[in-house]
């Protein structure tokens, strides 16, 4: 499941931080972010003790865990 499937899997939580990180990442190509505030802002996203509170089914927080550092490498 990529981050654009995430956004409309049911789990809020997962849905909301995909769509976040989409748009961090569409402000990059845009101009209006620089990479490296664009990678600080997605770390934070999937940062673990955030993500352990609200996270519920584990195999979405892989998926979007995934998806995130995919796109923090392209940065």
């Amino acid at each position: 499941m990529n981050l654009l499937e995430m956004t409309n899997a049911g789990e809020p939580w997962a849905a909301e931080r995909a769509r976040y990180a989409l748009q961090v990442h569409e402000a990059v190509g845009a101009g209006q972010l620089s990479p490296s505030e664009a990678k600080e802002i997605l770390e934070d996203l999937i940062a673990t003790d955030k993500l352990d509170q609200e996270a519920t089914n584990q195999q979405m927080r892989a998926a979007l865990v995934f998806g995130v550092t995919q796109l923090i490498s392209l940065y």
